[in-house]
């Protein structure tokens, strides 16, 4: 059993939890919404046993990491200033980038934001993109025209904290269910009407256990939710404006650094922008997993753990350690 040491990293005004194990190359592991740096419990006792150093936070408006109050401190470029944060808390000067879902945009930020650091970038379900030429509203409306739409619902402040808080647990185990591979593929984005919730839309999830979580580990997952509510989580969804102009300000959006990419066939990013892994594949020269696994859906730690780790492990068996160089 690996020990699993939980440290508090001040970043600027944010403090950050961030499990840590292991000793070697450093690699950061960013979780998505609506997770937790608990996320990648399948993954880091087997990659610190490997010889890693791992470090899974809570993101900033997660768990026992803080939650500012603007929503403006929730951007990318906020997000990418964490994880080197982290890295300088750990005392090294270059790392691994890891990201799923929300983690994922981040992971491709660090690379452009310290390409001298992050020696390596590892997706899960979400491929790195240009940045949109157009603004929220618009894209919204193009793509989803007078319909339900949940980044739309999740923009004004109130009704998705409200929605979500009154049972957490039970929205939590609902948006693990409907963005599963256990739901017909594209369920999360059908058409609804404008004016609808999040959860009523969903599909209903078995009464029992969800099949890749148990019920203590959604008690152990809706527990800091349960007591801190939605807020700093869907803030991420409200900078949407903001990040694209960030990512238009590196300029050429080519990723230099080792790649890897890894997903279900029933990763719903994969509908949601047109000719992701082909833009992907342009954007990332050194592009060196591709790997999609049959049945999956978006959560791919948790339904797919062995698969996830072992790929994990090959990628970093191939990127991490070069020619006399230590662990830093």
């Amino acid at each position: 059993m690996i020990d699993i040491d939980v440290i508090s990293v001040r970043s600027g005004d944010v403090s950050l939890s961030v499990a840590v194990a292991g000793k070697g190359p450093l690699v950061i592991m960013m979780h998505g919404w609506p997770d937790l740096g608990r996320a990648w419990r399948h993954q880091m006792g087997p990659l610190a046993d490997a010889g890693y150093r791992v470090a899974a936070p809570d993101m900033r408006g997660y768990g026992d990491s803080s939650a500012p109050e603007d929503p403006a401190a929730y951007t990318i470029d906020h997000a990418a200033d964490d994880m080197s944060a982290i890295a300088d808390a750990l005392g090294y000067r270059t790392w691994i980038s890891v990201g799923h879902d929300w983690g994922s945009p981040v992971a491709w930020r660090t690379a452009q934001r310290f390409p001298d650091r992050v020696r390596a970038v590892f997706s899960l379900g979400v491929p790195h993109r240009l940045p949109s030429p157009v603004g929220a509203h618009e894209w919204f409306d193009a793509v989803y025209p007078g319909r339900f739409y949940y980044m739309r619902y999740f923009e004004p402040v109130g009704p998705a904290e409200d929605e979500l808080g009154r049972d957490a647990r039970d929205s939590l185990k609902r948006i693990f269910h409907a963005l599963s591979g256990e739901v017909p593929f594209g369920e999360w984005l059908k058409p609804r009407p404008l004016d609808d919730a999040l959860l009523p839309g969903l599909a209903s999830p078995p009464a029992g256990p969800l099949s890749f979580m148990s019920d203590a580990e959604l008690d152990a997952h809706a527990a800091p939710f349960l007591r801190n509510g939605f807020y700093g989580s869907l803030c991420w969804y409200r900078n949407w404006d903001t990040n694209e102009a960030q990512a238009r300000a590196y300029g050429d959006q080519t990723i230099r650094q080792p790649t890897g990419f890894l997903c279900g066939d029933r990763e719903i990013v994969l509908l949601m922008f047109d000719h992701g892994l082909e833009t992907q594949r342009t954007l990332c020269p050194d592009l060196r997993m591709e790997r999609i696994l049959s049945g999956c859906g978006h959560w791919t730690p948790s339904e797919r753990p062995t698969e996830t780790t072992t790929a994990l492990l090959e990628f970093l068996s191939d990127v991490a350690r070069r020619p006399g160089e230590g662990a830093s």
